[in-house]
């Protein structure tokens, strides 16, 4: 049984060494596995997609996404989400804050979609937020951020750990 039991170990590791030697090999692949009906379901999903720095429909993609027929896309393989995602700043003095300000507006289809806001900054707050939906052309707000039940506050689903990621990453630069 001993011998047997030697086989099995010395098989295990040249399967195993098999696989590392050979990083195109099917046993190591970094894809996604699907199964025949996840493969066939079409994806029929259309999201309005366009920037707004486009110089010429830039105006558009903010305000009126849903007047332009050329926005609306018909989203390819796994991009099963509409999303629309806003960055703006505002500046604040001692005794004043400014309104937001659009930087860019990105509205597309999407894989992966993390709805809420990331806000990073005291004097001058960055605004990184981003909306989700999943029916044909939805993504027509503003991408201001959620704020119904179940949606992160501004700070996004970390709370307030932020400043504890990015205070130590700035210490030695602050300490100069």
């Amino acid at each position: 049984m001993s011998g047997r039991h030697d086989k099995c170990i010395l098989l295990t590791l040249i399967a195993v060494l098999h696989c590392v030697a050979i990083p195109s090999v099917e046993c190591i692949q970094q894809k996604e596995h699907r199964t025949a009906a996840a493969a066939e379901r079409p994806n029929d999903l259309r999201c309005y997609v366009c920037e707004s720095m486009d110089p010429l429909f830039g105006h558009s993609c903010v305000h009126a996404p849903a007047t332009l027929k050329q926005f609306e896309k018909r989203c390819r393989d796994d991009a099963r989400i509409c999303m629309t995602k806003r960055f703006s700043y505002t500046t604040s003095t001692e005794n004043t804050t400014s309104e937001p300000r659009l930087f860019s507006m990105d509205r597309n289809c999407t894989s992966k979609c993390e709805p809420g806001c990331i806000i990073i900054g005291e004097r001058t707050k960055l605004y990184a937020c981003t909306e989700c939906c999943e029916s044909n052309l939805c993504n027509t707000g503003n991408g201001a951020g959620p704020s119904g039940p179940g949606r992160y506050p501004a700070w996004g689903p970390w709370g307030g750990l932020l400043p504890c990621v990015y205070v130590p990453l700035l210490a030695p630069w602050l300490l100069q």
